[in-house]
């Protein structure tokens, strides 16, 4: 199997709750898969560019960096993301590189009634998320980051999507010390089963 990691915050690993969270998932992934190559992305090291004028026109000949990027996409078998929640979303630099994988005929198609079908079947994927404070219900209906991330795997055919997100990691930085190998213990177990 081939498992893409794609890291979103810019923050070194030691200081980034979704990186340090994202780290115990792959280290225990790694032990339980030791066959599969696991493939880093970061996108702050990388760098990844806003979609502009010239990217869409070299799509639209379909050719240039975004049918690139989508075809390199669809190489791997498992997606892991990790990323803190920005503004109730997720970081603008997770955003330009979705951008730039969503592409008609590589990633998704539009059916006959103008309706996007999934090209990404049969695949998994797997979103760790921080956010510095708490936002149990009602709350929790306006936080969009990893709703946004769940239903842009699924629009390009990905169902198999799990999550877990570590809340309060500003608000109650001294509680989240004190729990963080519990909650570390609870990513492992859950890579255990990805």
């Amino acid at each position: 199997m081939k498992v893409l990691y794609i890291k979103a915050s810019p923050k070194p690993k030691n200081e980034s709750a979704s990186h340090r969270i994202a780290e115990a998932f792959i280290g225990e992934y790694k032990k339980n898969n030791p066959e599969d190559k696991i493939t880093e992305l970061n996108l702050h090291d990388e760098g990844c560019p806003y979609v502009n004028y010239d990217i869409l026109c070299d799509l639209f000949e379909r050719k240039g960096l975004m049918v690139e990027t989508a075809n390199k996409f669809i190489e791997y078998d498992k997606f892991i993301v990790s990323s803190p929640m920005w503004n109730l979303s997720i970081p603008a630099i997770l955003k330009a590189y979705i951008d730039l994988i969503i592409v008609k005929g590589i990633t998704f198609e539009y059916n006959k009634l103008g309706i996007p079908i999934g090209l990404v079947r049969g695949k998994k994927a797997f979103y760790l998320g921080s956010r510095g404070g708490g936002y149990p219900f009602p709350l929790s209906l306006i936080t969009f980051d990893m709703r946004y991330i769940k239903y842009i795997f699924r629009l390009i055919g990905i169902k198999n999507f799990k999550s877990f997100i570590l809340e309060n990691v500003d608000k109650s930085p001294e509680k989240t010390k004190q729990n963080f190998e519990k909650n570390l213990e609870k990513v492992r177990k859950l890579a255990r089963k990805f």
